[in-house]
């Protein structure tokens, strides 16, 4: 039997590495977001940052996928670590000087946004280049769970810190933060791929370019699918996010009770990944199966529901479902991707996911103008158990039943 990922040394280092990166996040949008409420008094700005996020995402992931494909993984991903940090002293150096400007904002979210898009793909081939493949599911839970909990935290220690040291102080102690994350980051030797003979892909050449990830995820019917099933969740559940403050009020319950209903998704998340990081799945593809239909039902309950009980209950439901899918959706990806194109594939993946998203929240305003909430919350739901029957098709049940074989690290 295969041991735990976090018995292995490389994975805990990986794992921290994750935790200051994930804590940072707070330490930067917090404060600089806060800043721009105070100049301008207006909510305007930081509602555009979604849409600078999404951008950068969409141009940078595909080149991170391609340098992430040349070897260096760990110097790349230090490297955009040294880009943020800098980032962080730069404004907090403007901003204790007194010369920082309105102006400076956009570009500045820019560039952070476009760096820790660059590095997303080799984050994503990290860990399955030093856990065996057996406990691939483990190990994405874990890093999922340690990523959640510490951007929840963060958030909350970067506006106490705002609070109490200025703009400039939380900004200095996220560059701190990014400063361990670089140095535990150390402590993983470079990963070394293993090629696969005989699969579409995976003799391919850096130099072949972003083609190869697509041609990887193309020509094969279950990673195709996965991707496929990925997007469209991506999708409607951008609008379910929009739509929950206006259900809040068709309940008859205020302010606080949206938080809550926008936090037991958060919830159901949390505890998905905490199970699945403890337990592996014995049957990935009913878990897979499962969960899809799972949060078209829980969704789908969302039209007839009355009671605020009754609606945390099911996106509590919802959010554990999506925690079962996406951990089996990463599986699978790293399971089927030659380790020689997984860069570029995840790339092609973080690009079409970034575009999906201003998509989805302008399907969102048009449904929220056209349709009674109860109907949106049904055509989200059909859309999901349209998807779930892609599973049920005998070539992408067959990927499951492949042996997962451990890996050169074990």
């Amino acid at each position: 039997m295969t041991a735990h990922p976090i018995r292995n040394a490389a994975f805990r280092a990986v794992l921290l590495t994750r935790l200051f990166s994930a804590l940072t996040g707070g330490f930067y949008n917090v404060p600089i977001m806060w800043w721009v409420l105070e100049q301008t008094g207006s909510g305007s700005m930081i509602a555009s940052v979604g849409l600078v996020s999404a951008l950068a995402g969409l141009i940078a992931a595909p080149i991170g996928g391609l340098l992430a494909d040349r070897r260096h993984k760990r110097l790349l991903i230090q490297s955009t670590y040294v880009a943020d940090a800098l980032l962080l002293v730069l404004m907090a150096t403007l901003v204790l000087s007194g010369h920082m400007q309105v102006s400076y904002v956009f570009p500045l979210l820019a560039v952070t946004s476009f760096v820790a898009a660059l590095r997303g793909p080799a984050s994503a081939v990290l860990v399955p280049l030093i856990i065996p493949r057996a406990v691939y599911q483990q190990g994405n839970a874990l890093m999922s769970l340690t990523g959640s909990l510490a951007s929840l935290t963060g958030y909350a220690l970067a506006g106490t810190a705002t609070g109490f040291l200025g703009v400039h102080g939380a900004m200095l102690i996220g560059a701190a933060l990014l400063v361990g994350a670089i140095v535990t980051l150390w402590t993983v030797p470079e990963p070394q791929v293993t090629p696969t003979p005989g699969e579409a892909g995976s003799s391919a050449e850096p130099r072949e370019g972003l083609w190869a990830g697509l041609r990887v995820i193309w020509s094969n019917p279950l990673l195709f699918w996965t991707f496929a099933v990925s997007l469209l969740l991506n999708f409607v559940l951008i609008p379910l996010e929009v739509t929950l403050a206006p259900f809040a009020r068709t309940l008859g319950v205020g302010a606080r009770e949206f938080g809550f209903l926008s936090a037991s998704i958060s919830v159901g998340q949390l505890v998905g990944m905490l199970v699945l990081s403890s337990y592996r799945l014995p049957r990935p593809w009913l878990a897979l199966v499962g969960g899809t239909f799972g949060i078209a039902a829980s969704i789908g309950g969302l039209s007839v529901v009355t009671t605020l009980p009754q609606a945390l209950v099911l996106l509590a439901l919802a959010g554990l479902s999506a925690a079962v899918m996406n951990v089996q959706l990463s599986v699978v990806s790293q399971l089927n991707i030659p380790q020689a194109v997984m860069g570029r594939a995840f790339g092609v993946m973080s690009s079409l996911s970034s575009a999906i998203q201003p998509l989805g929240y302008a399907g969102a305003a048009a449904l929220l103008a056209w349709l009674p909430l109860q109907s949106i919350f049904m055509v989200i739901a059909v859309l999901l158990a349209a998807a779930a029957t892609a599973w049920l098709h005998p070539t992408l049940k067959v990927g499951f039943d492949k042996p997962m074989v451990p890996a050169a690290t074990d």
